[in-house]
């Protein structure tokens, strides 16, 4: 799935960080905050820890019951008297071979629609529209993990074929070709180590009410641009919640999941009020040199907690779907905090 700020190209260096400063990575409880489409929850599980993730996107937690949930492929005992198949190759195909319907997505998402709205083809739409009303039809049936694990199926399915540059804010006039492919839905693939359990939350009500973590990651925004924003178009899909959008673009309101880490005169104290309720032995942040909150600030409030320690790699700024180059000389830092008295 694309995303901003997606760690997959980084872990590398986090682990090399880690293991410069000492940390045991391994077998551990982790809390992942602002944890997005779960790159670093996927490394903990892969080390075998238990791992608490927690975003305030319904979309990035989908995406991660889609890959990260179960560690074995799951059955569908609960639709075999519905629909005559448990078995996930049986339920995708099935899925797949529905015919496509006009609904929500067809009217707002597509040229087609009242909108004329282009982000998906018109058949894809339609594919959408069918696919999550059979989904919630089944919801009254399955646990949440099995019918969230298909919602982020849907999900990740439709990113693939959207026409888009990478993000939702807007759509792009001429198709790509990727999105004149049929939406196809596609199992993934399963990690057996670990457990992980996944929260929608704020950060910081999700760390005051849960007990102390060995380790607390946390990767928060680090610019203006609000997550709810570049991604509203999937955040519709999770959430079928039909709702009204607003402008050229179809944007949900999302008043009530905007990040104060995003608002240059909350993050301050967002930050402090979240670093303050945080029990853990260690705390590793992801931050960026351009991010609004400055380094030195940042270095001054993890010190008070406990010993921290500074790493950075170059990194070229992702824009769109392409990477500017090189020579932008912005750094992806690392903080490790070694916290006192815990």
């Amino acid at each position: 799935m694309k995303y901003i700020g997606n760690k997959s190209r980084l872990i590398g260096f986090i682990k090399e960080s880690l293991l410069d400063a000492k940390i045991n990575y391994k077998n551990n409880v982790v809390y992942d905050l602002f944890s997005g489409t779960g790159s670093v929850s996927e490394f903990f599980l892969k080390n075998n820890c238990e791992v608490f993730s927690c975003d305030n996107m319904n979309y990035a937690i989908a995406e991660q019951y889609r890959k990260l949930f179960f560690r074995e492929e799951p059955e569908f005992s609960e639709l075999k008297n519905i629909i005559g198949y448990e078995k996930l190759d049986d339920i995708l195909e099935y899925l797949n071979n529905l015919e496509g319907i006009k609904g929500y997505f067809f009217e707002n998402f597509c040229e087609e629609g009242e909108y004329k709205r282009k982000f998906f083809s018109t058949n894809n739409a339609k594919k959408i529209d069918a696919i999550r009303s059979k989904i919630e039809e089944w919801k009254e049936f399955l646990p949440i993990e099995k019918y969230m694990f298909l919602v982020g199926i849907l999900m990740n399915s439709a990113d693939f074929v959207s026409n888009t540059a990478g993000t939702y804010g807007a759509y792009l006039k001429i198709w790509r070709s990727m999105a004149l492919k049929n939406l196809k839905l596609t199992k993934p693939e399963f990690i057996n180590t670990g457990d992980i359990k996944l929260f929608v939350d704020d950060v910081v009500d999700f760390v005051k009410k849960n007990k102390k973590a060995d380790i607390v990651y946390m990767d928060p925004p680090y610019n203006t641009r609000q997550y709810p924003a570049n991604f509203s178009t999937l955040e519709s899909i999770v959430v079928n919640d039909n709702q009204e959008l607003k402008g050229k673009t179809g944007l949900r309101d999302y008043e009530k999941q905007k990040s104060k880490f995003s608002i240059k005169k909350d993050v301050k104290d967002e930050f402090v009020k979240l670093i303050d309720e945080i029990k853990a032995n260690c705390i590793v942040m992801s931050y960026s040199t351009e991010g609004i909150l400055d380094k030195d600030f940042i270095l001054e409030i993890l010190n008070n907690k406990g010993k921290t320690k500074m790493y950075n790699t170059s990194y070229r700024r992702f824009k769109t779907n392409a990477w500017t180059d090189n020579n932008t000389n912005l750094k992806e830092i690392l903080f490790i905090c070694k916290v006192e008295n815990s």
